[in-house]
């Protein structure tokens, strides 16, 4: 049998309730989590009233006593905990489906025969997140036999780009495609007629007006549990935009041979 929650239970039975039995509800209404571990003791005293007062509110209710009232608040409280996990596990399995449909239908063509004819290829990005996805294009590509050369720090980036040769190709990585830095790199590269492939979001930006070859991610919101009305940007797009990418080009070196 399933139990009643605590506010239908209250309003079942609002005709027997006294002023001071709302003083003790609306106490527990605004400190669910809280009134989950105290004792009848510290309730009455939060409320200023009698334990007495506590535990005949409790049966007005049609509860055995202060106990059964604590169990209600613990379930509900638990089911209140899983349910938003529920919505964020349902949120990300259709953002997943949805990024992968996205990124499937872009042409990788141009970038595998960009990165198919380079003799060095290398990558710089703009941020910590992009280090981090610029790491699994390097991890991913070697089992292409293509070995991606990283560019830590804007000194190094800048002398790179001093000696590159035509020859040469450049993956940027940046959210935004408008870092000062990174645009200033790009422009460098254009006007020496050296290939890049740029990867950011989905939307006009520099970088990617300055590349030879743009990839693009939709940048997804995501619901945070432990963020009340907050939502985090999701970087799982760039990941799987690097994975579907590598079995592109796994598939156009099997092309070619």
């Amino acid at each position: 049998m399933r139990l009643m929650k605590l506010d239908d239970l209250v309003n079942n039975h609002l005709r027997e309730l006294s002023q001071t039995d709302l003083i003790v509800w609306r106490y527990i209404s605004n400190h669910r989590k809280e009134c989950c571990y105290v004792s009848i003791y510290d309730l009455a005293d939060a409320c200023n009233v009698s334990r007495t007062t506590v535990l005949r509110f409790a049966k007005k209710l049609g509860l055995d006593g202060f106990s059964d009232l604590k169990m209600i608040l613990k379930m509900e409280n638990s089911q209140t905990r899983e349910k938003p996990t529920m919505d964020i596990a349902d949120a990300a399995a259709k953002m997943c489906h949805e990024l992968g449909e996205e990124i499937g239908k872009q042409n990788f063509l141009y970038a595998n025969r960009m990165l198919y004819k380079a003799k060095r290829v290398f990558v710089y990005s703009s941020g910590h997140v992009q280090r981090n996805i610029a790491n699994e294009l390097m991890r991913l590509f070697v089992y292409g036999d293509k070995y991606i050369i990283s560019i830590k720090g804007r000194d190094e980036m800048r002398n790179v780009v001093a000696k590159a040769q035509p020859d040469d190709l450049f993956i940027i990585i940046s959210l935004s495609g408008e870092t000062a830095s990174v645009v200033e790199y790009a422009q460098q590269l254009h006007t020496h007629q050296i290939p890049v492939i740029s990867m950011t979001r989905l939307r006009s930006n520099s970088l990617s007006r300055l590349a030879t070859e743009s990839l693009y991610v939709t940048i997804c919101k995501m619901p945070c549990a432990n963020r009340e009305g907050e939502d985090y940007e999701s970087m799982l797009g760039f990941f799987l935009l690097v994975e579907i990418w590598f079995l592109s080009y796994s598939q156009f070196l099997s092309e070619q041979e």
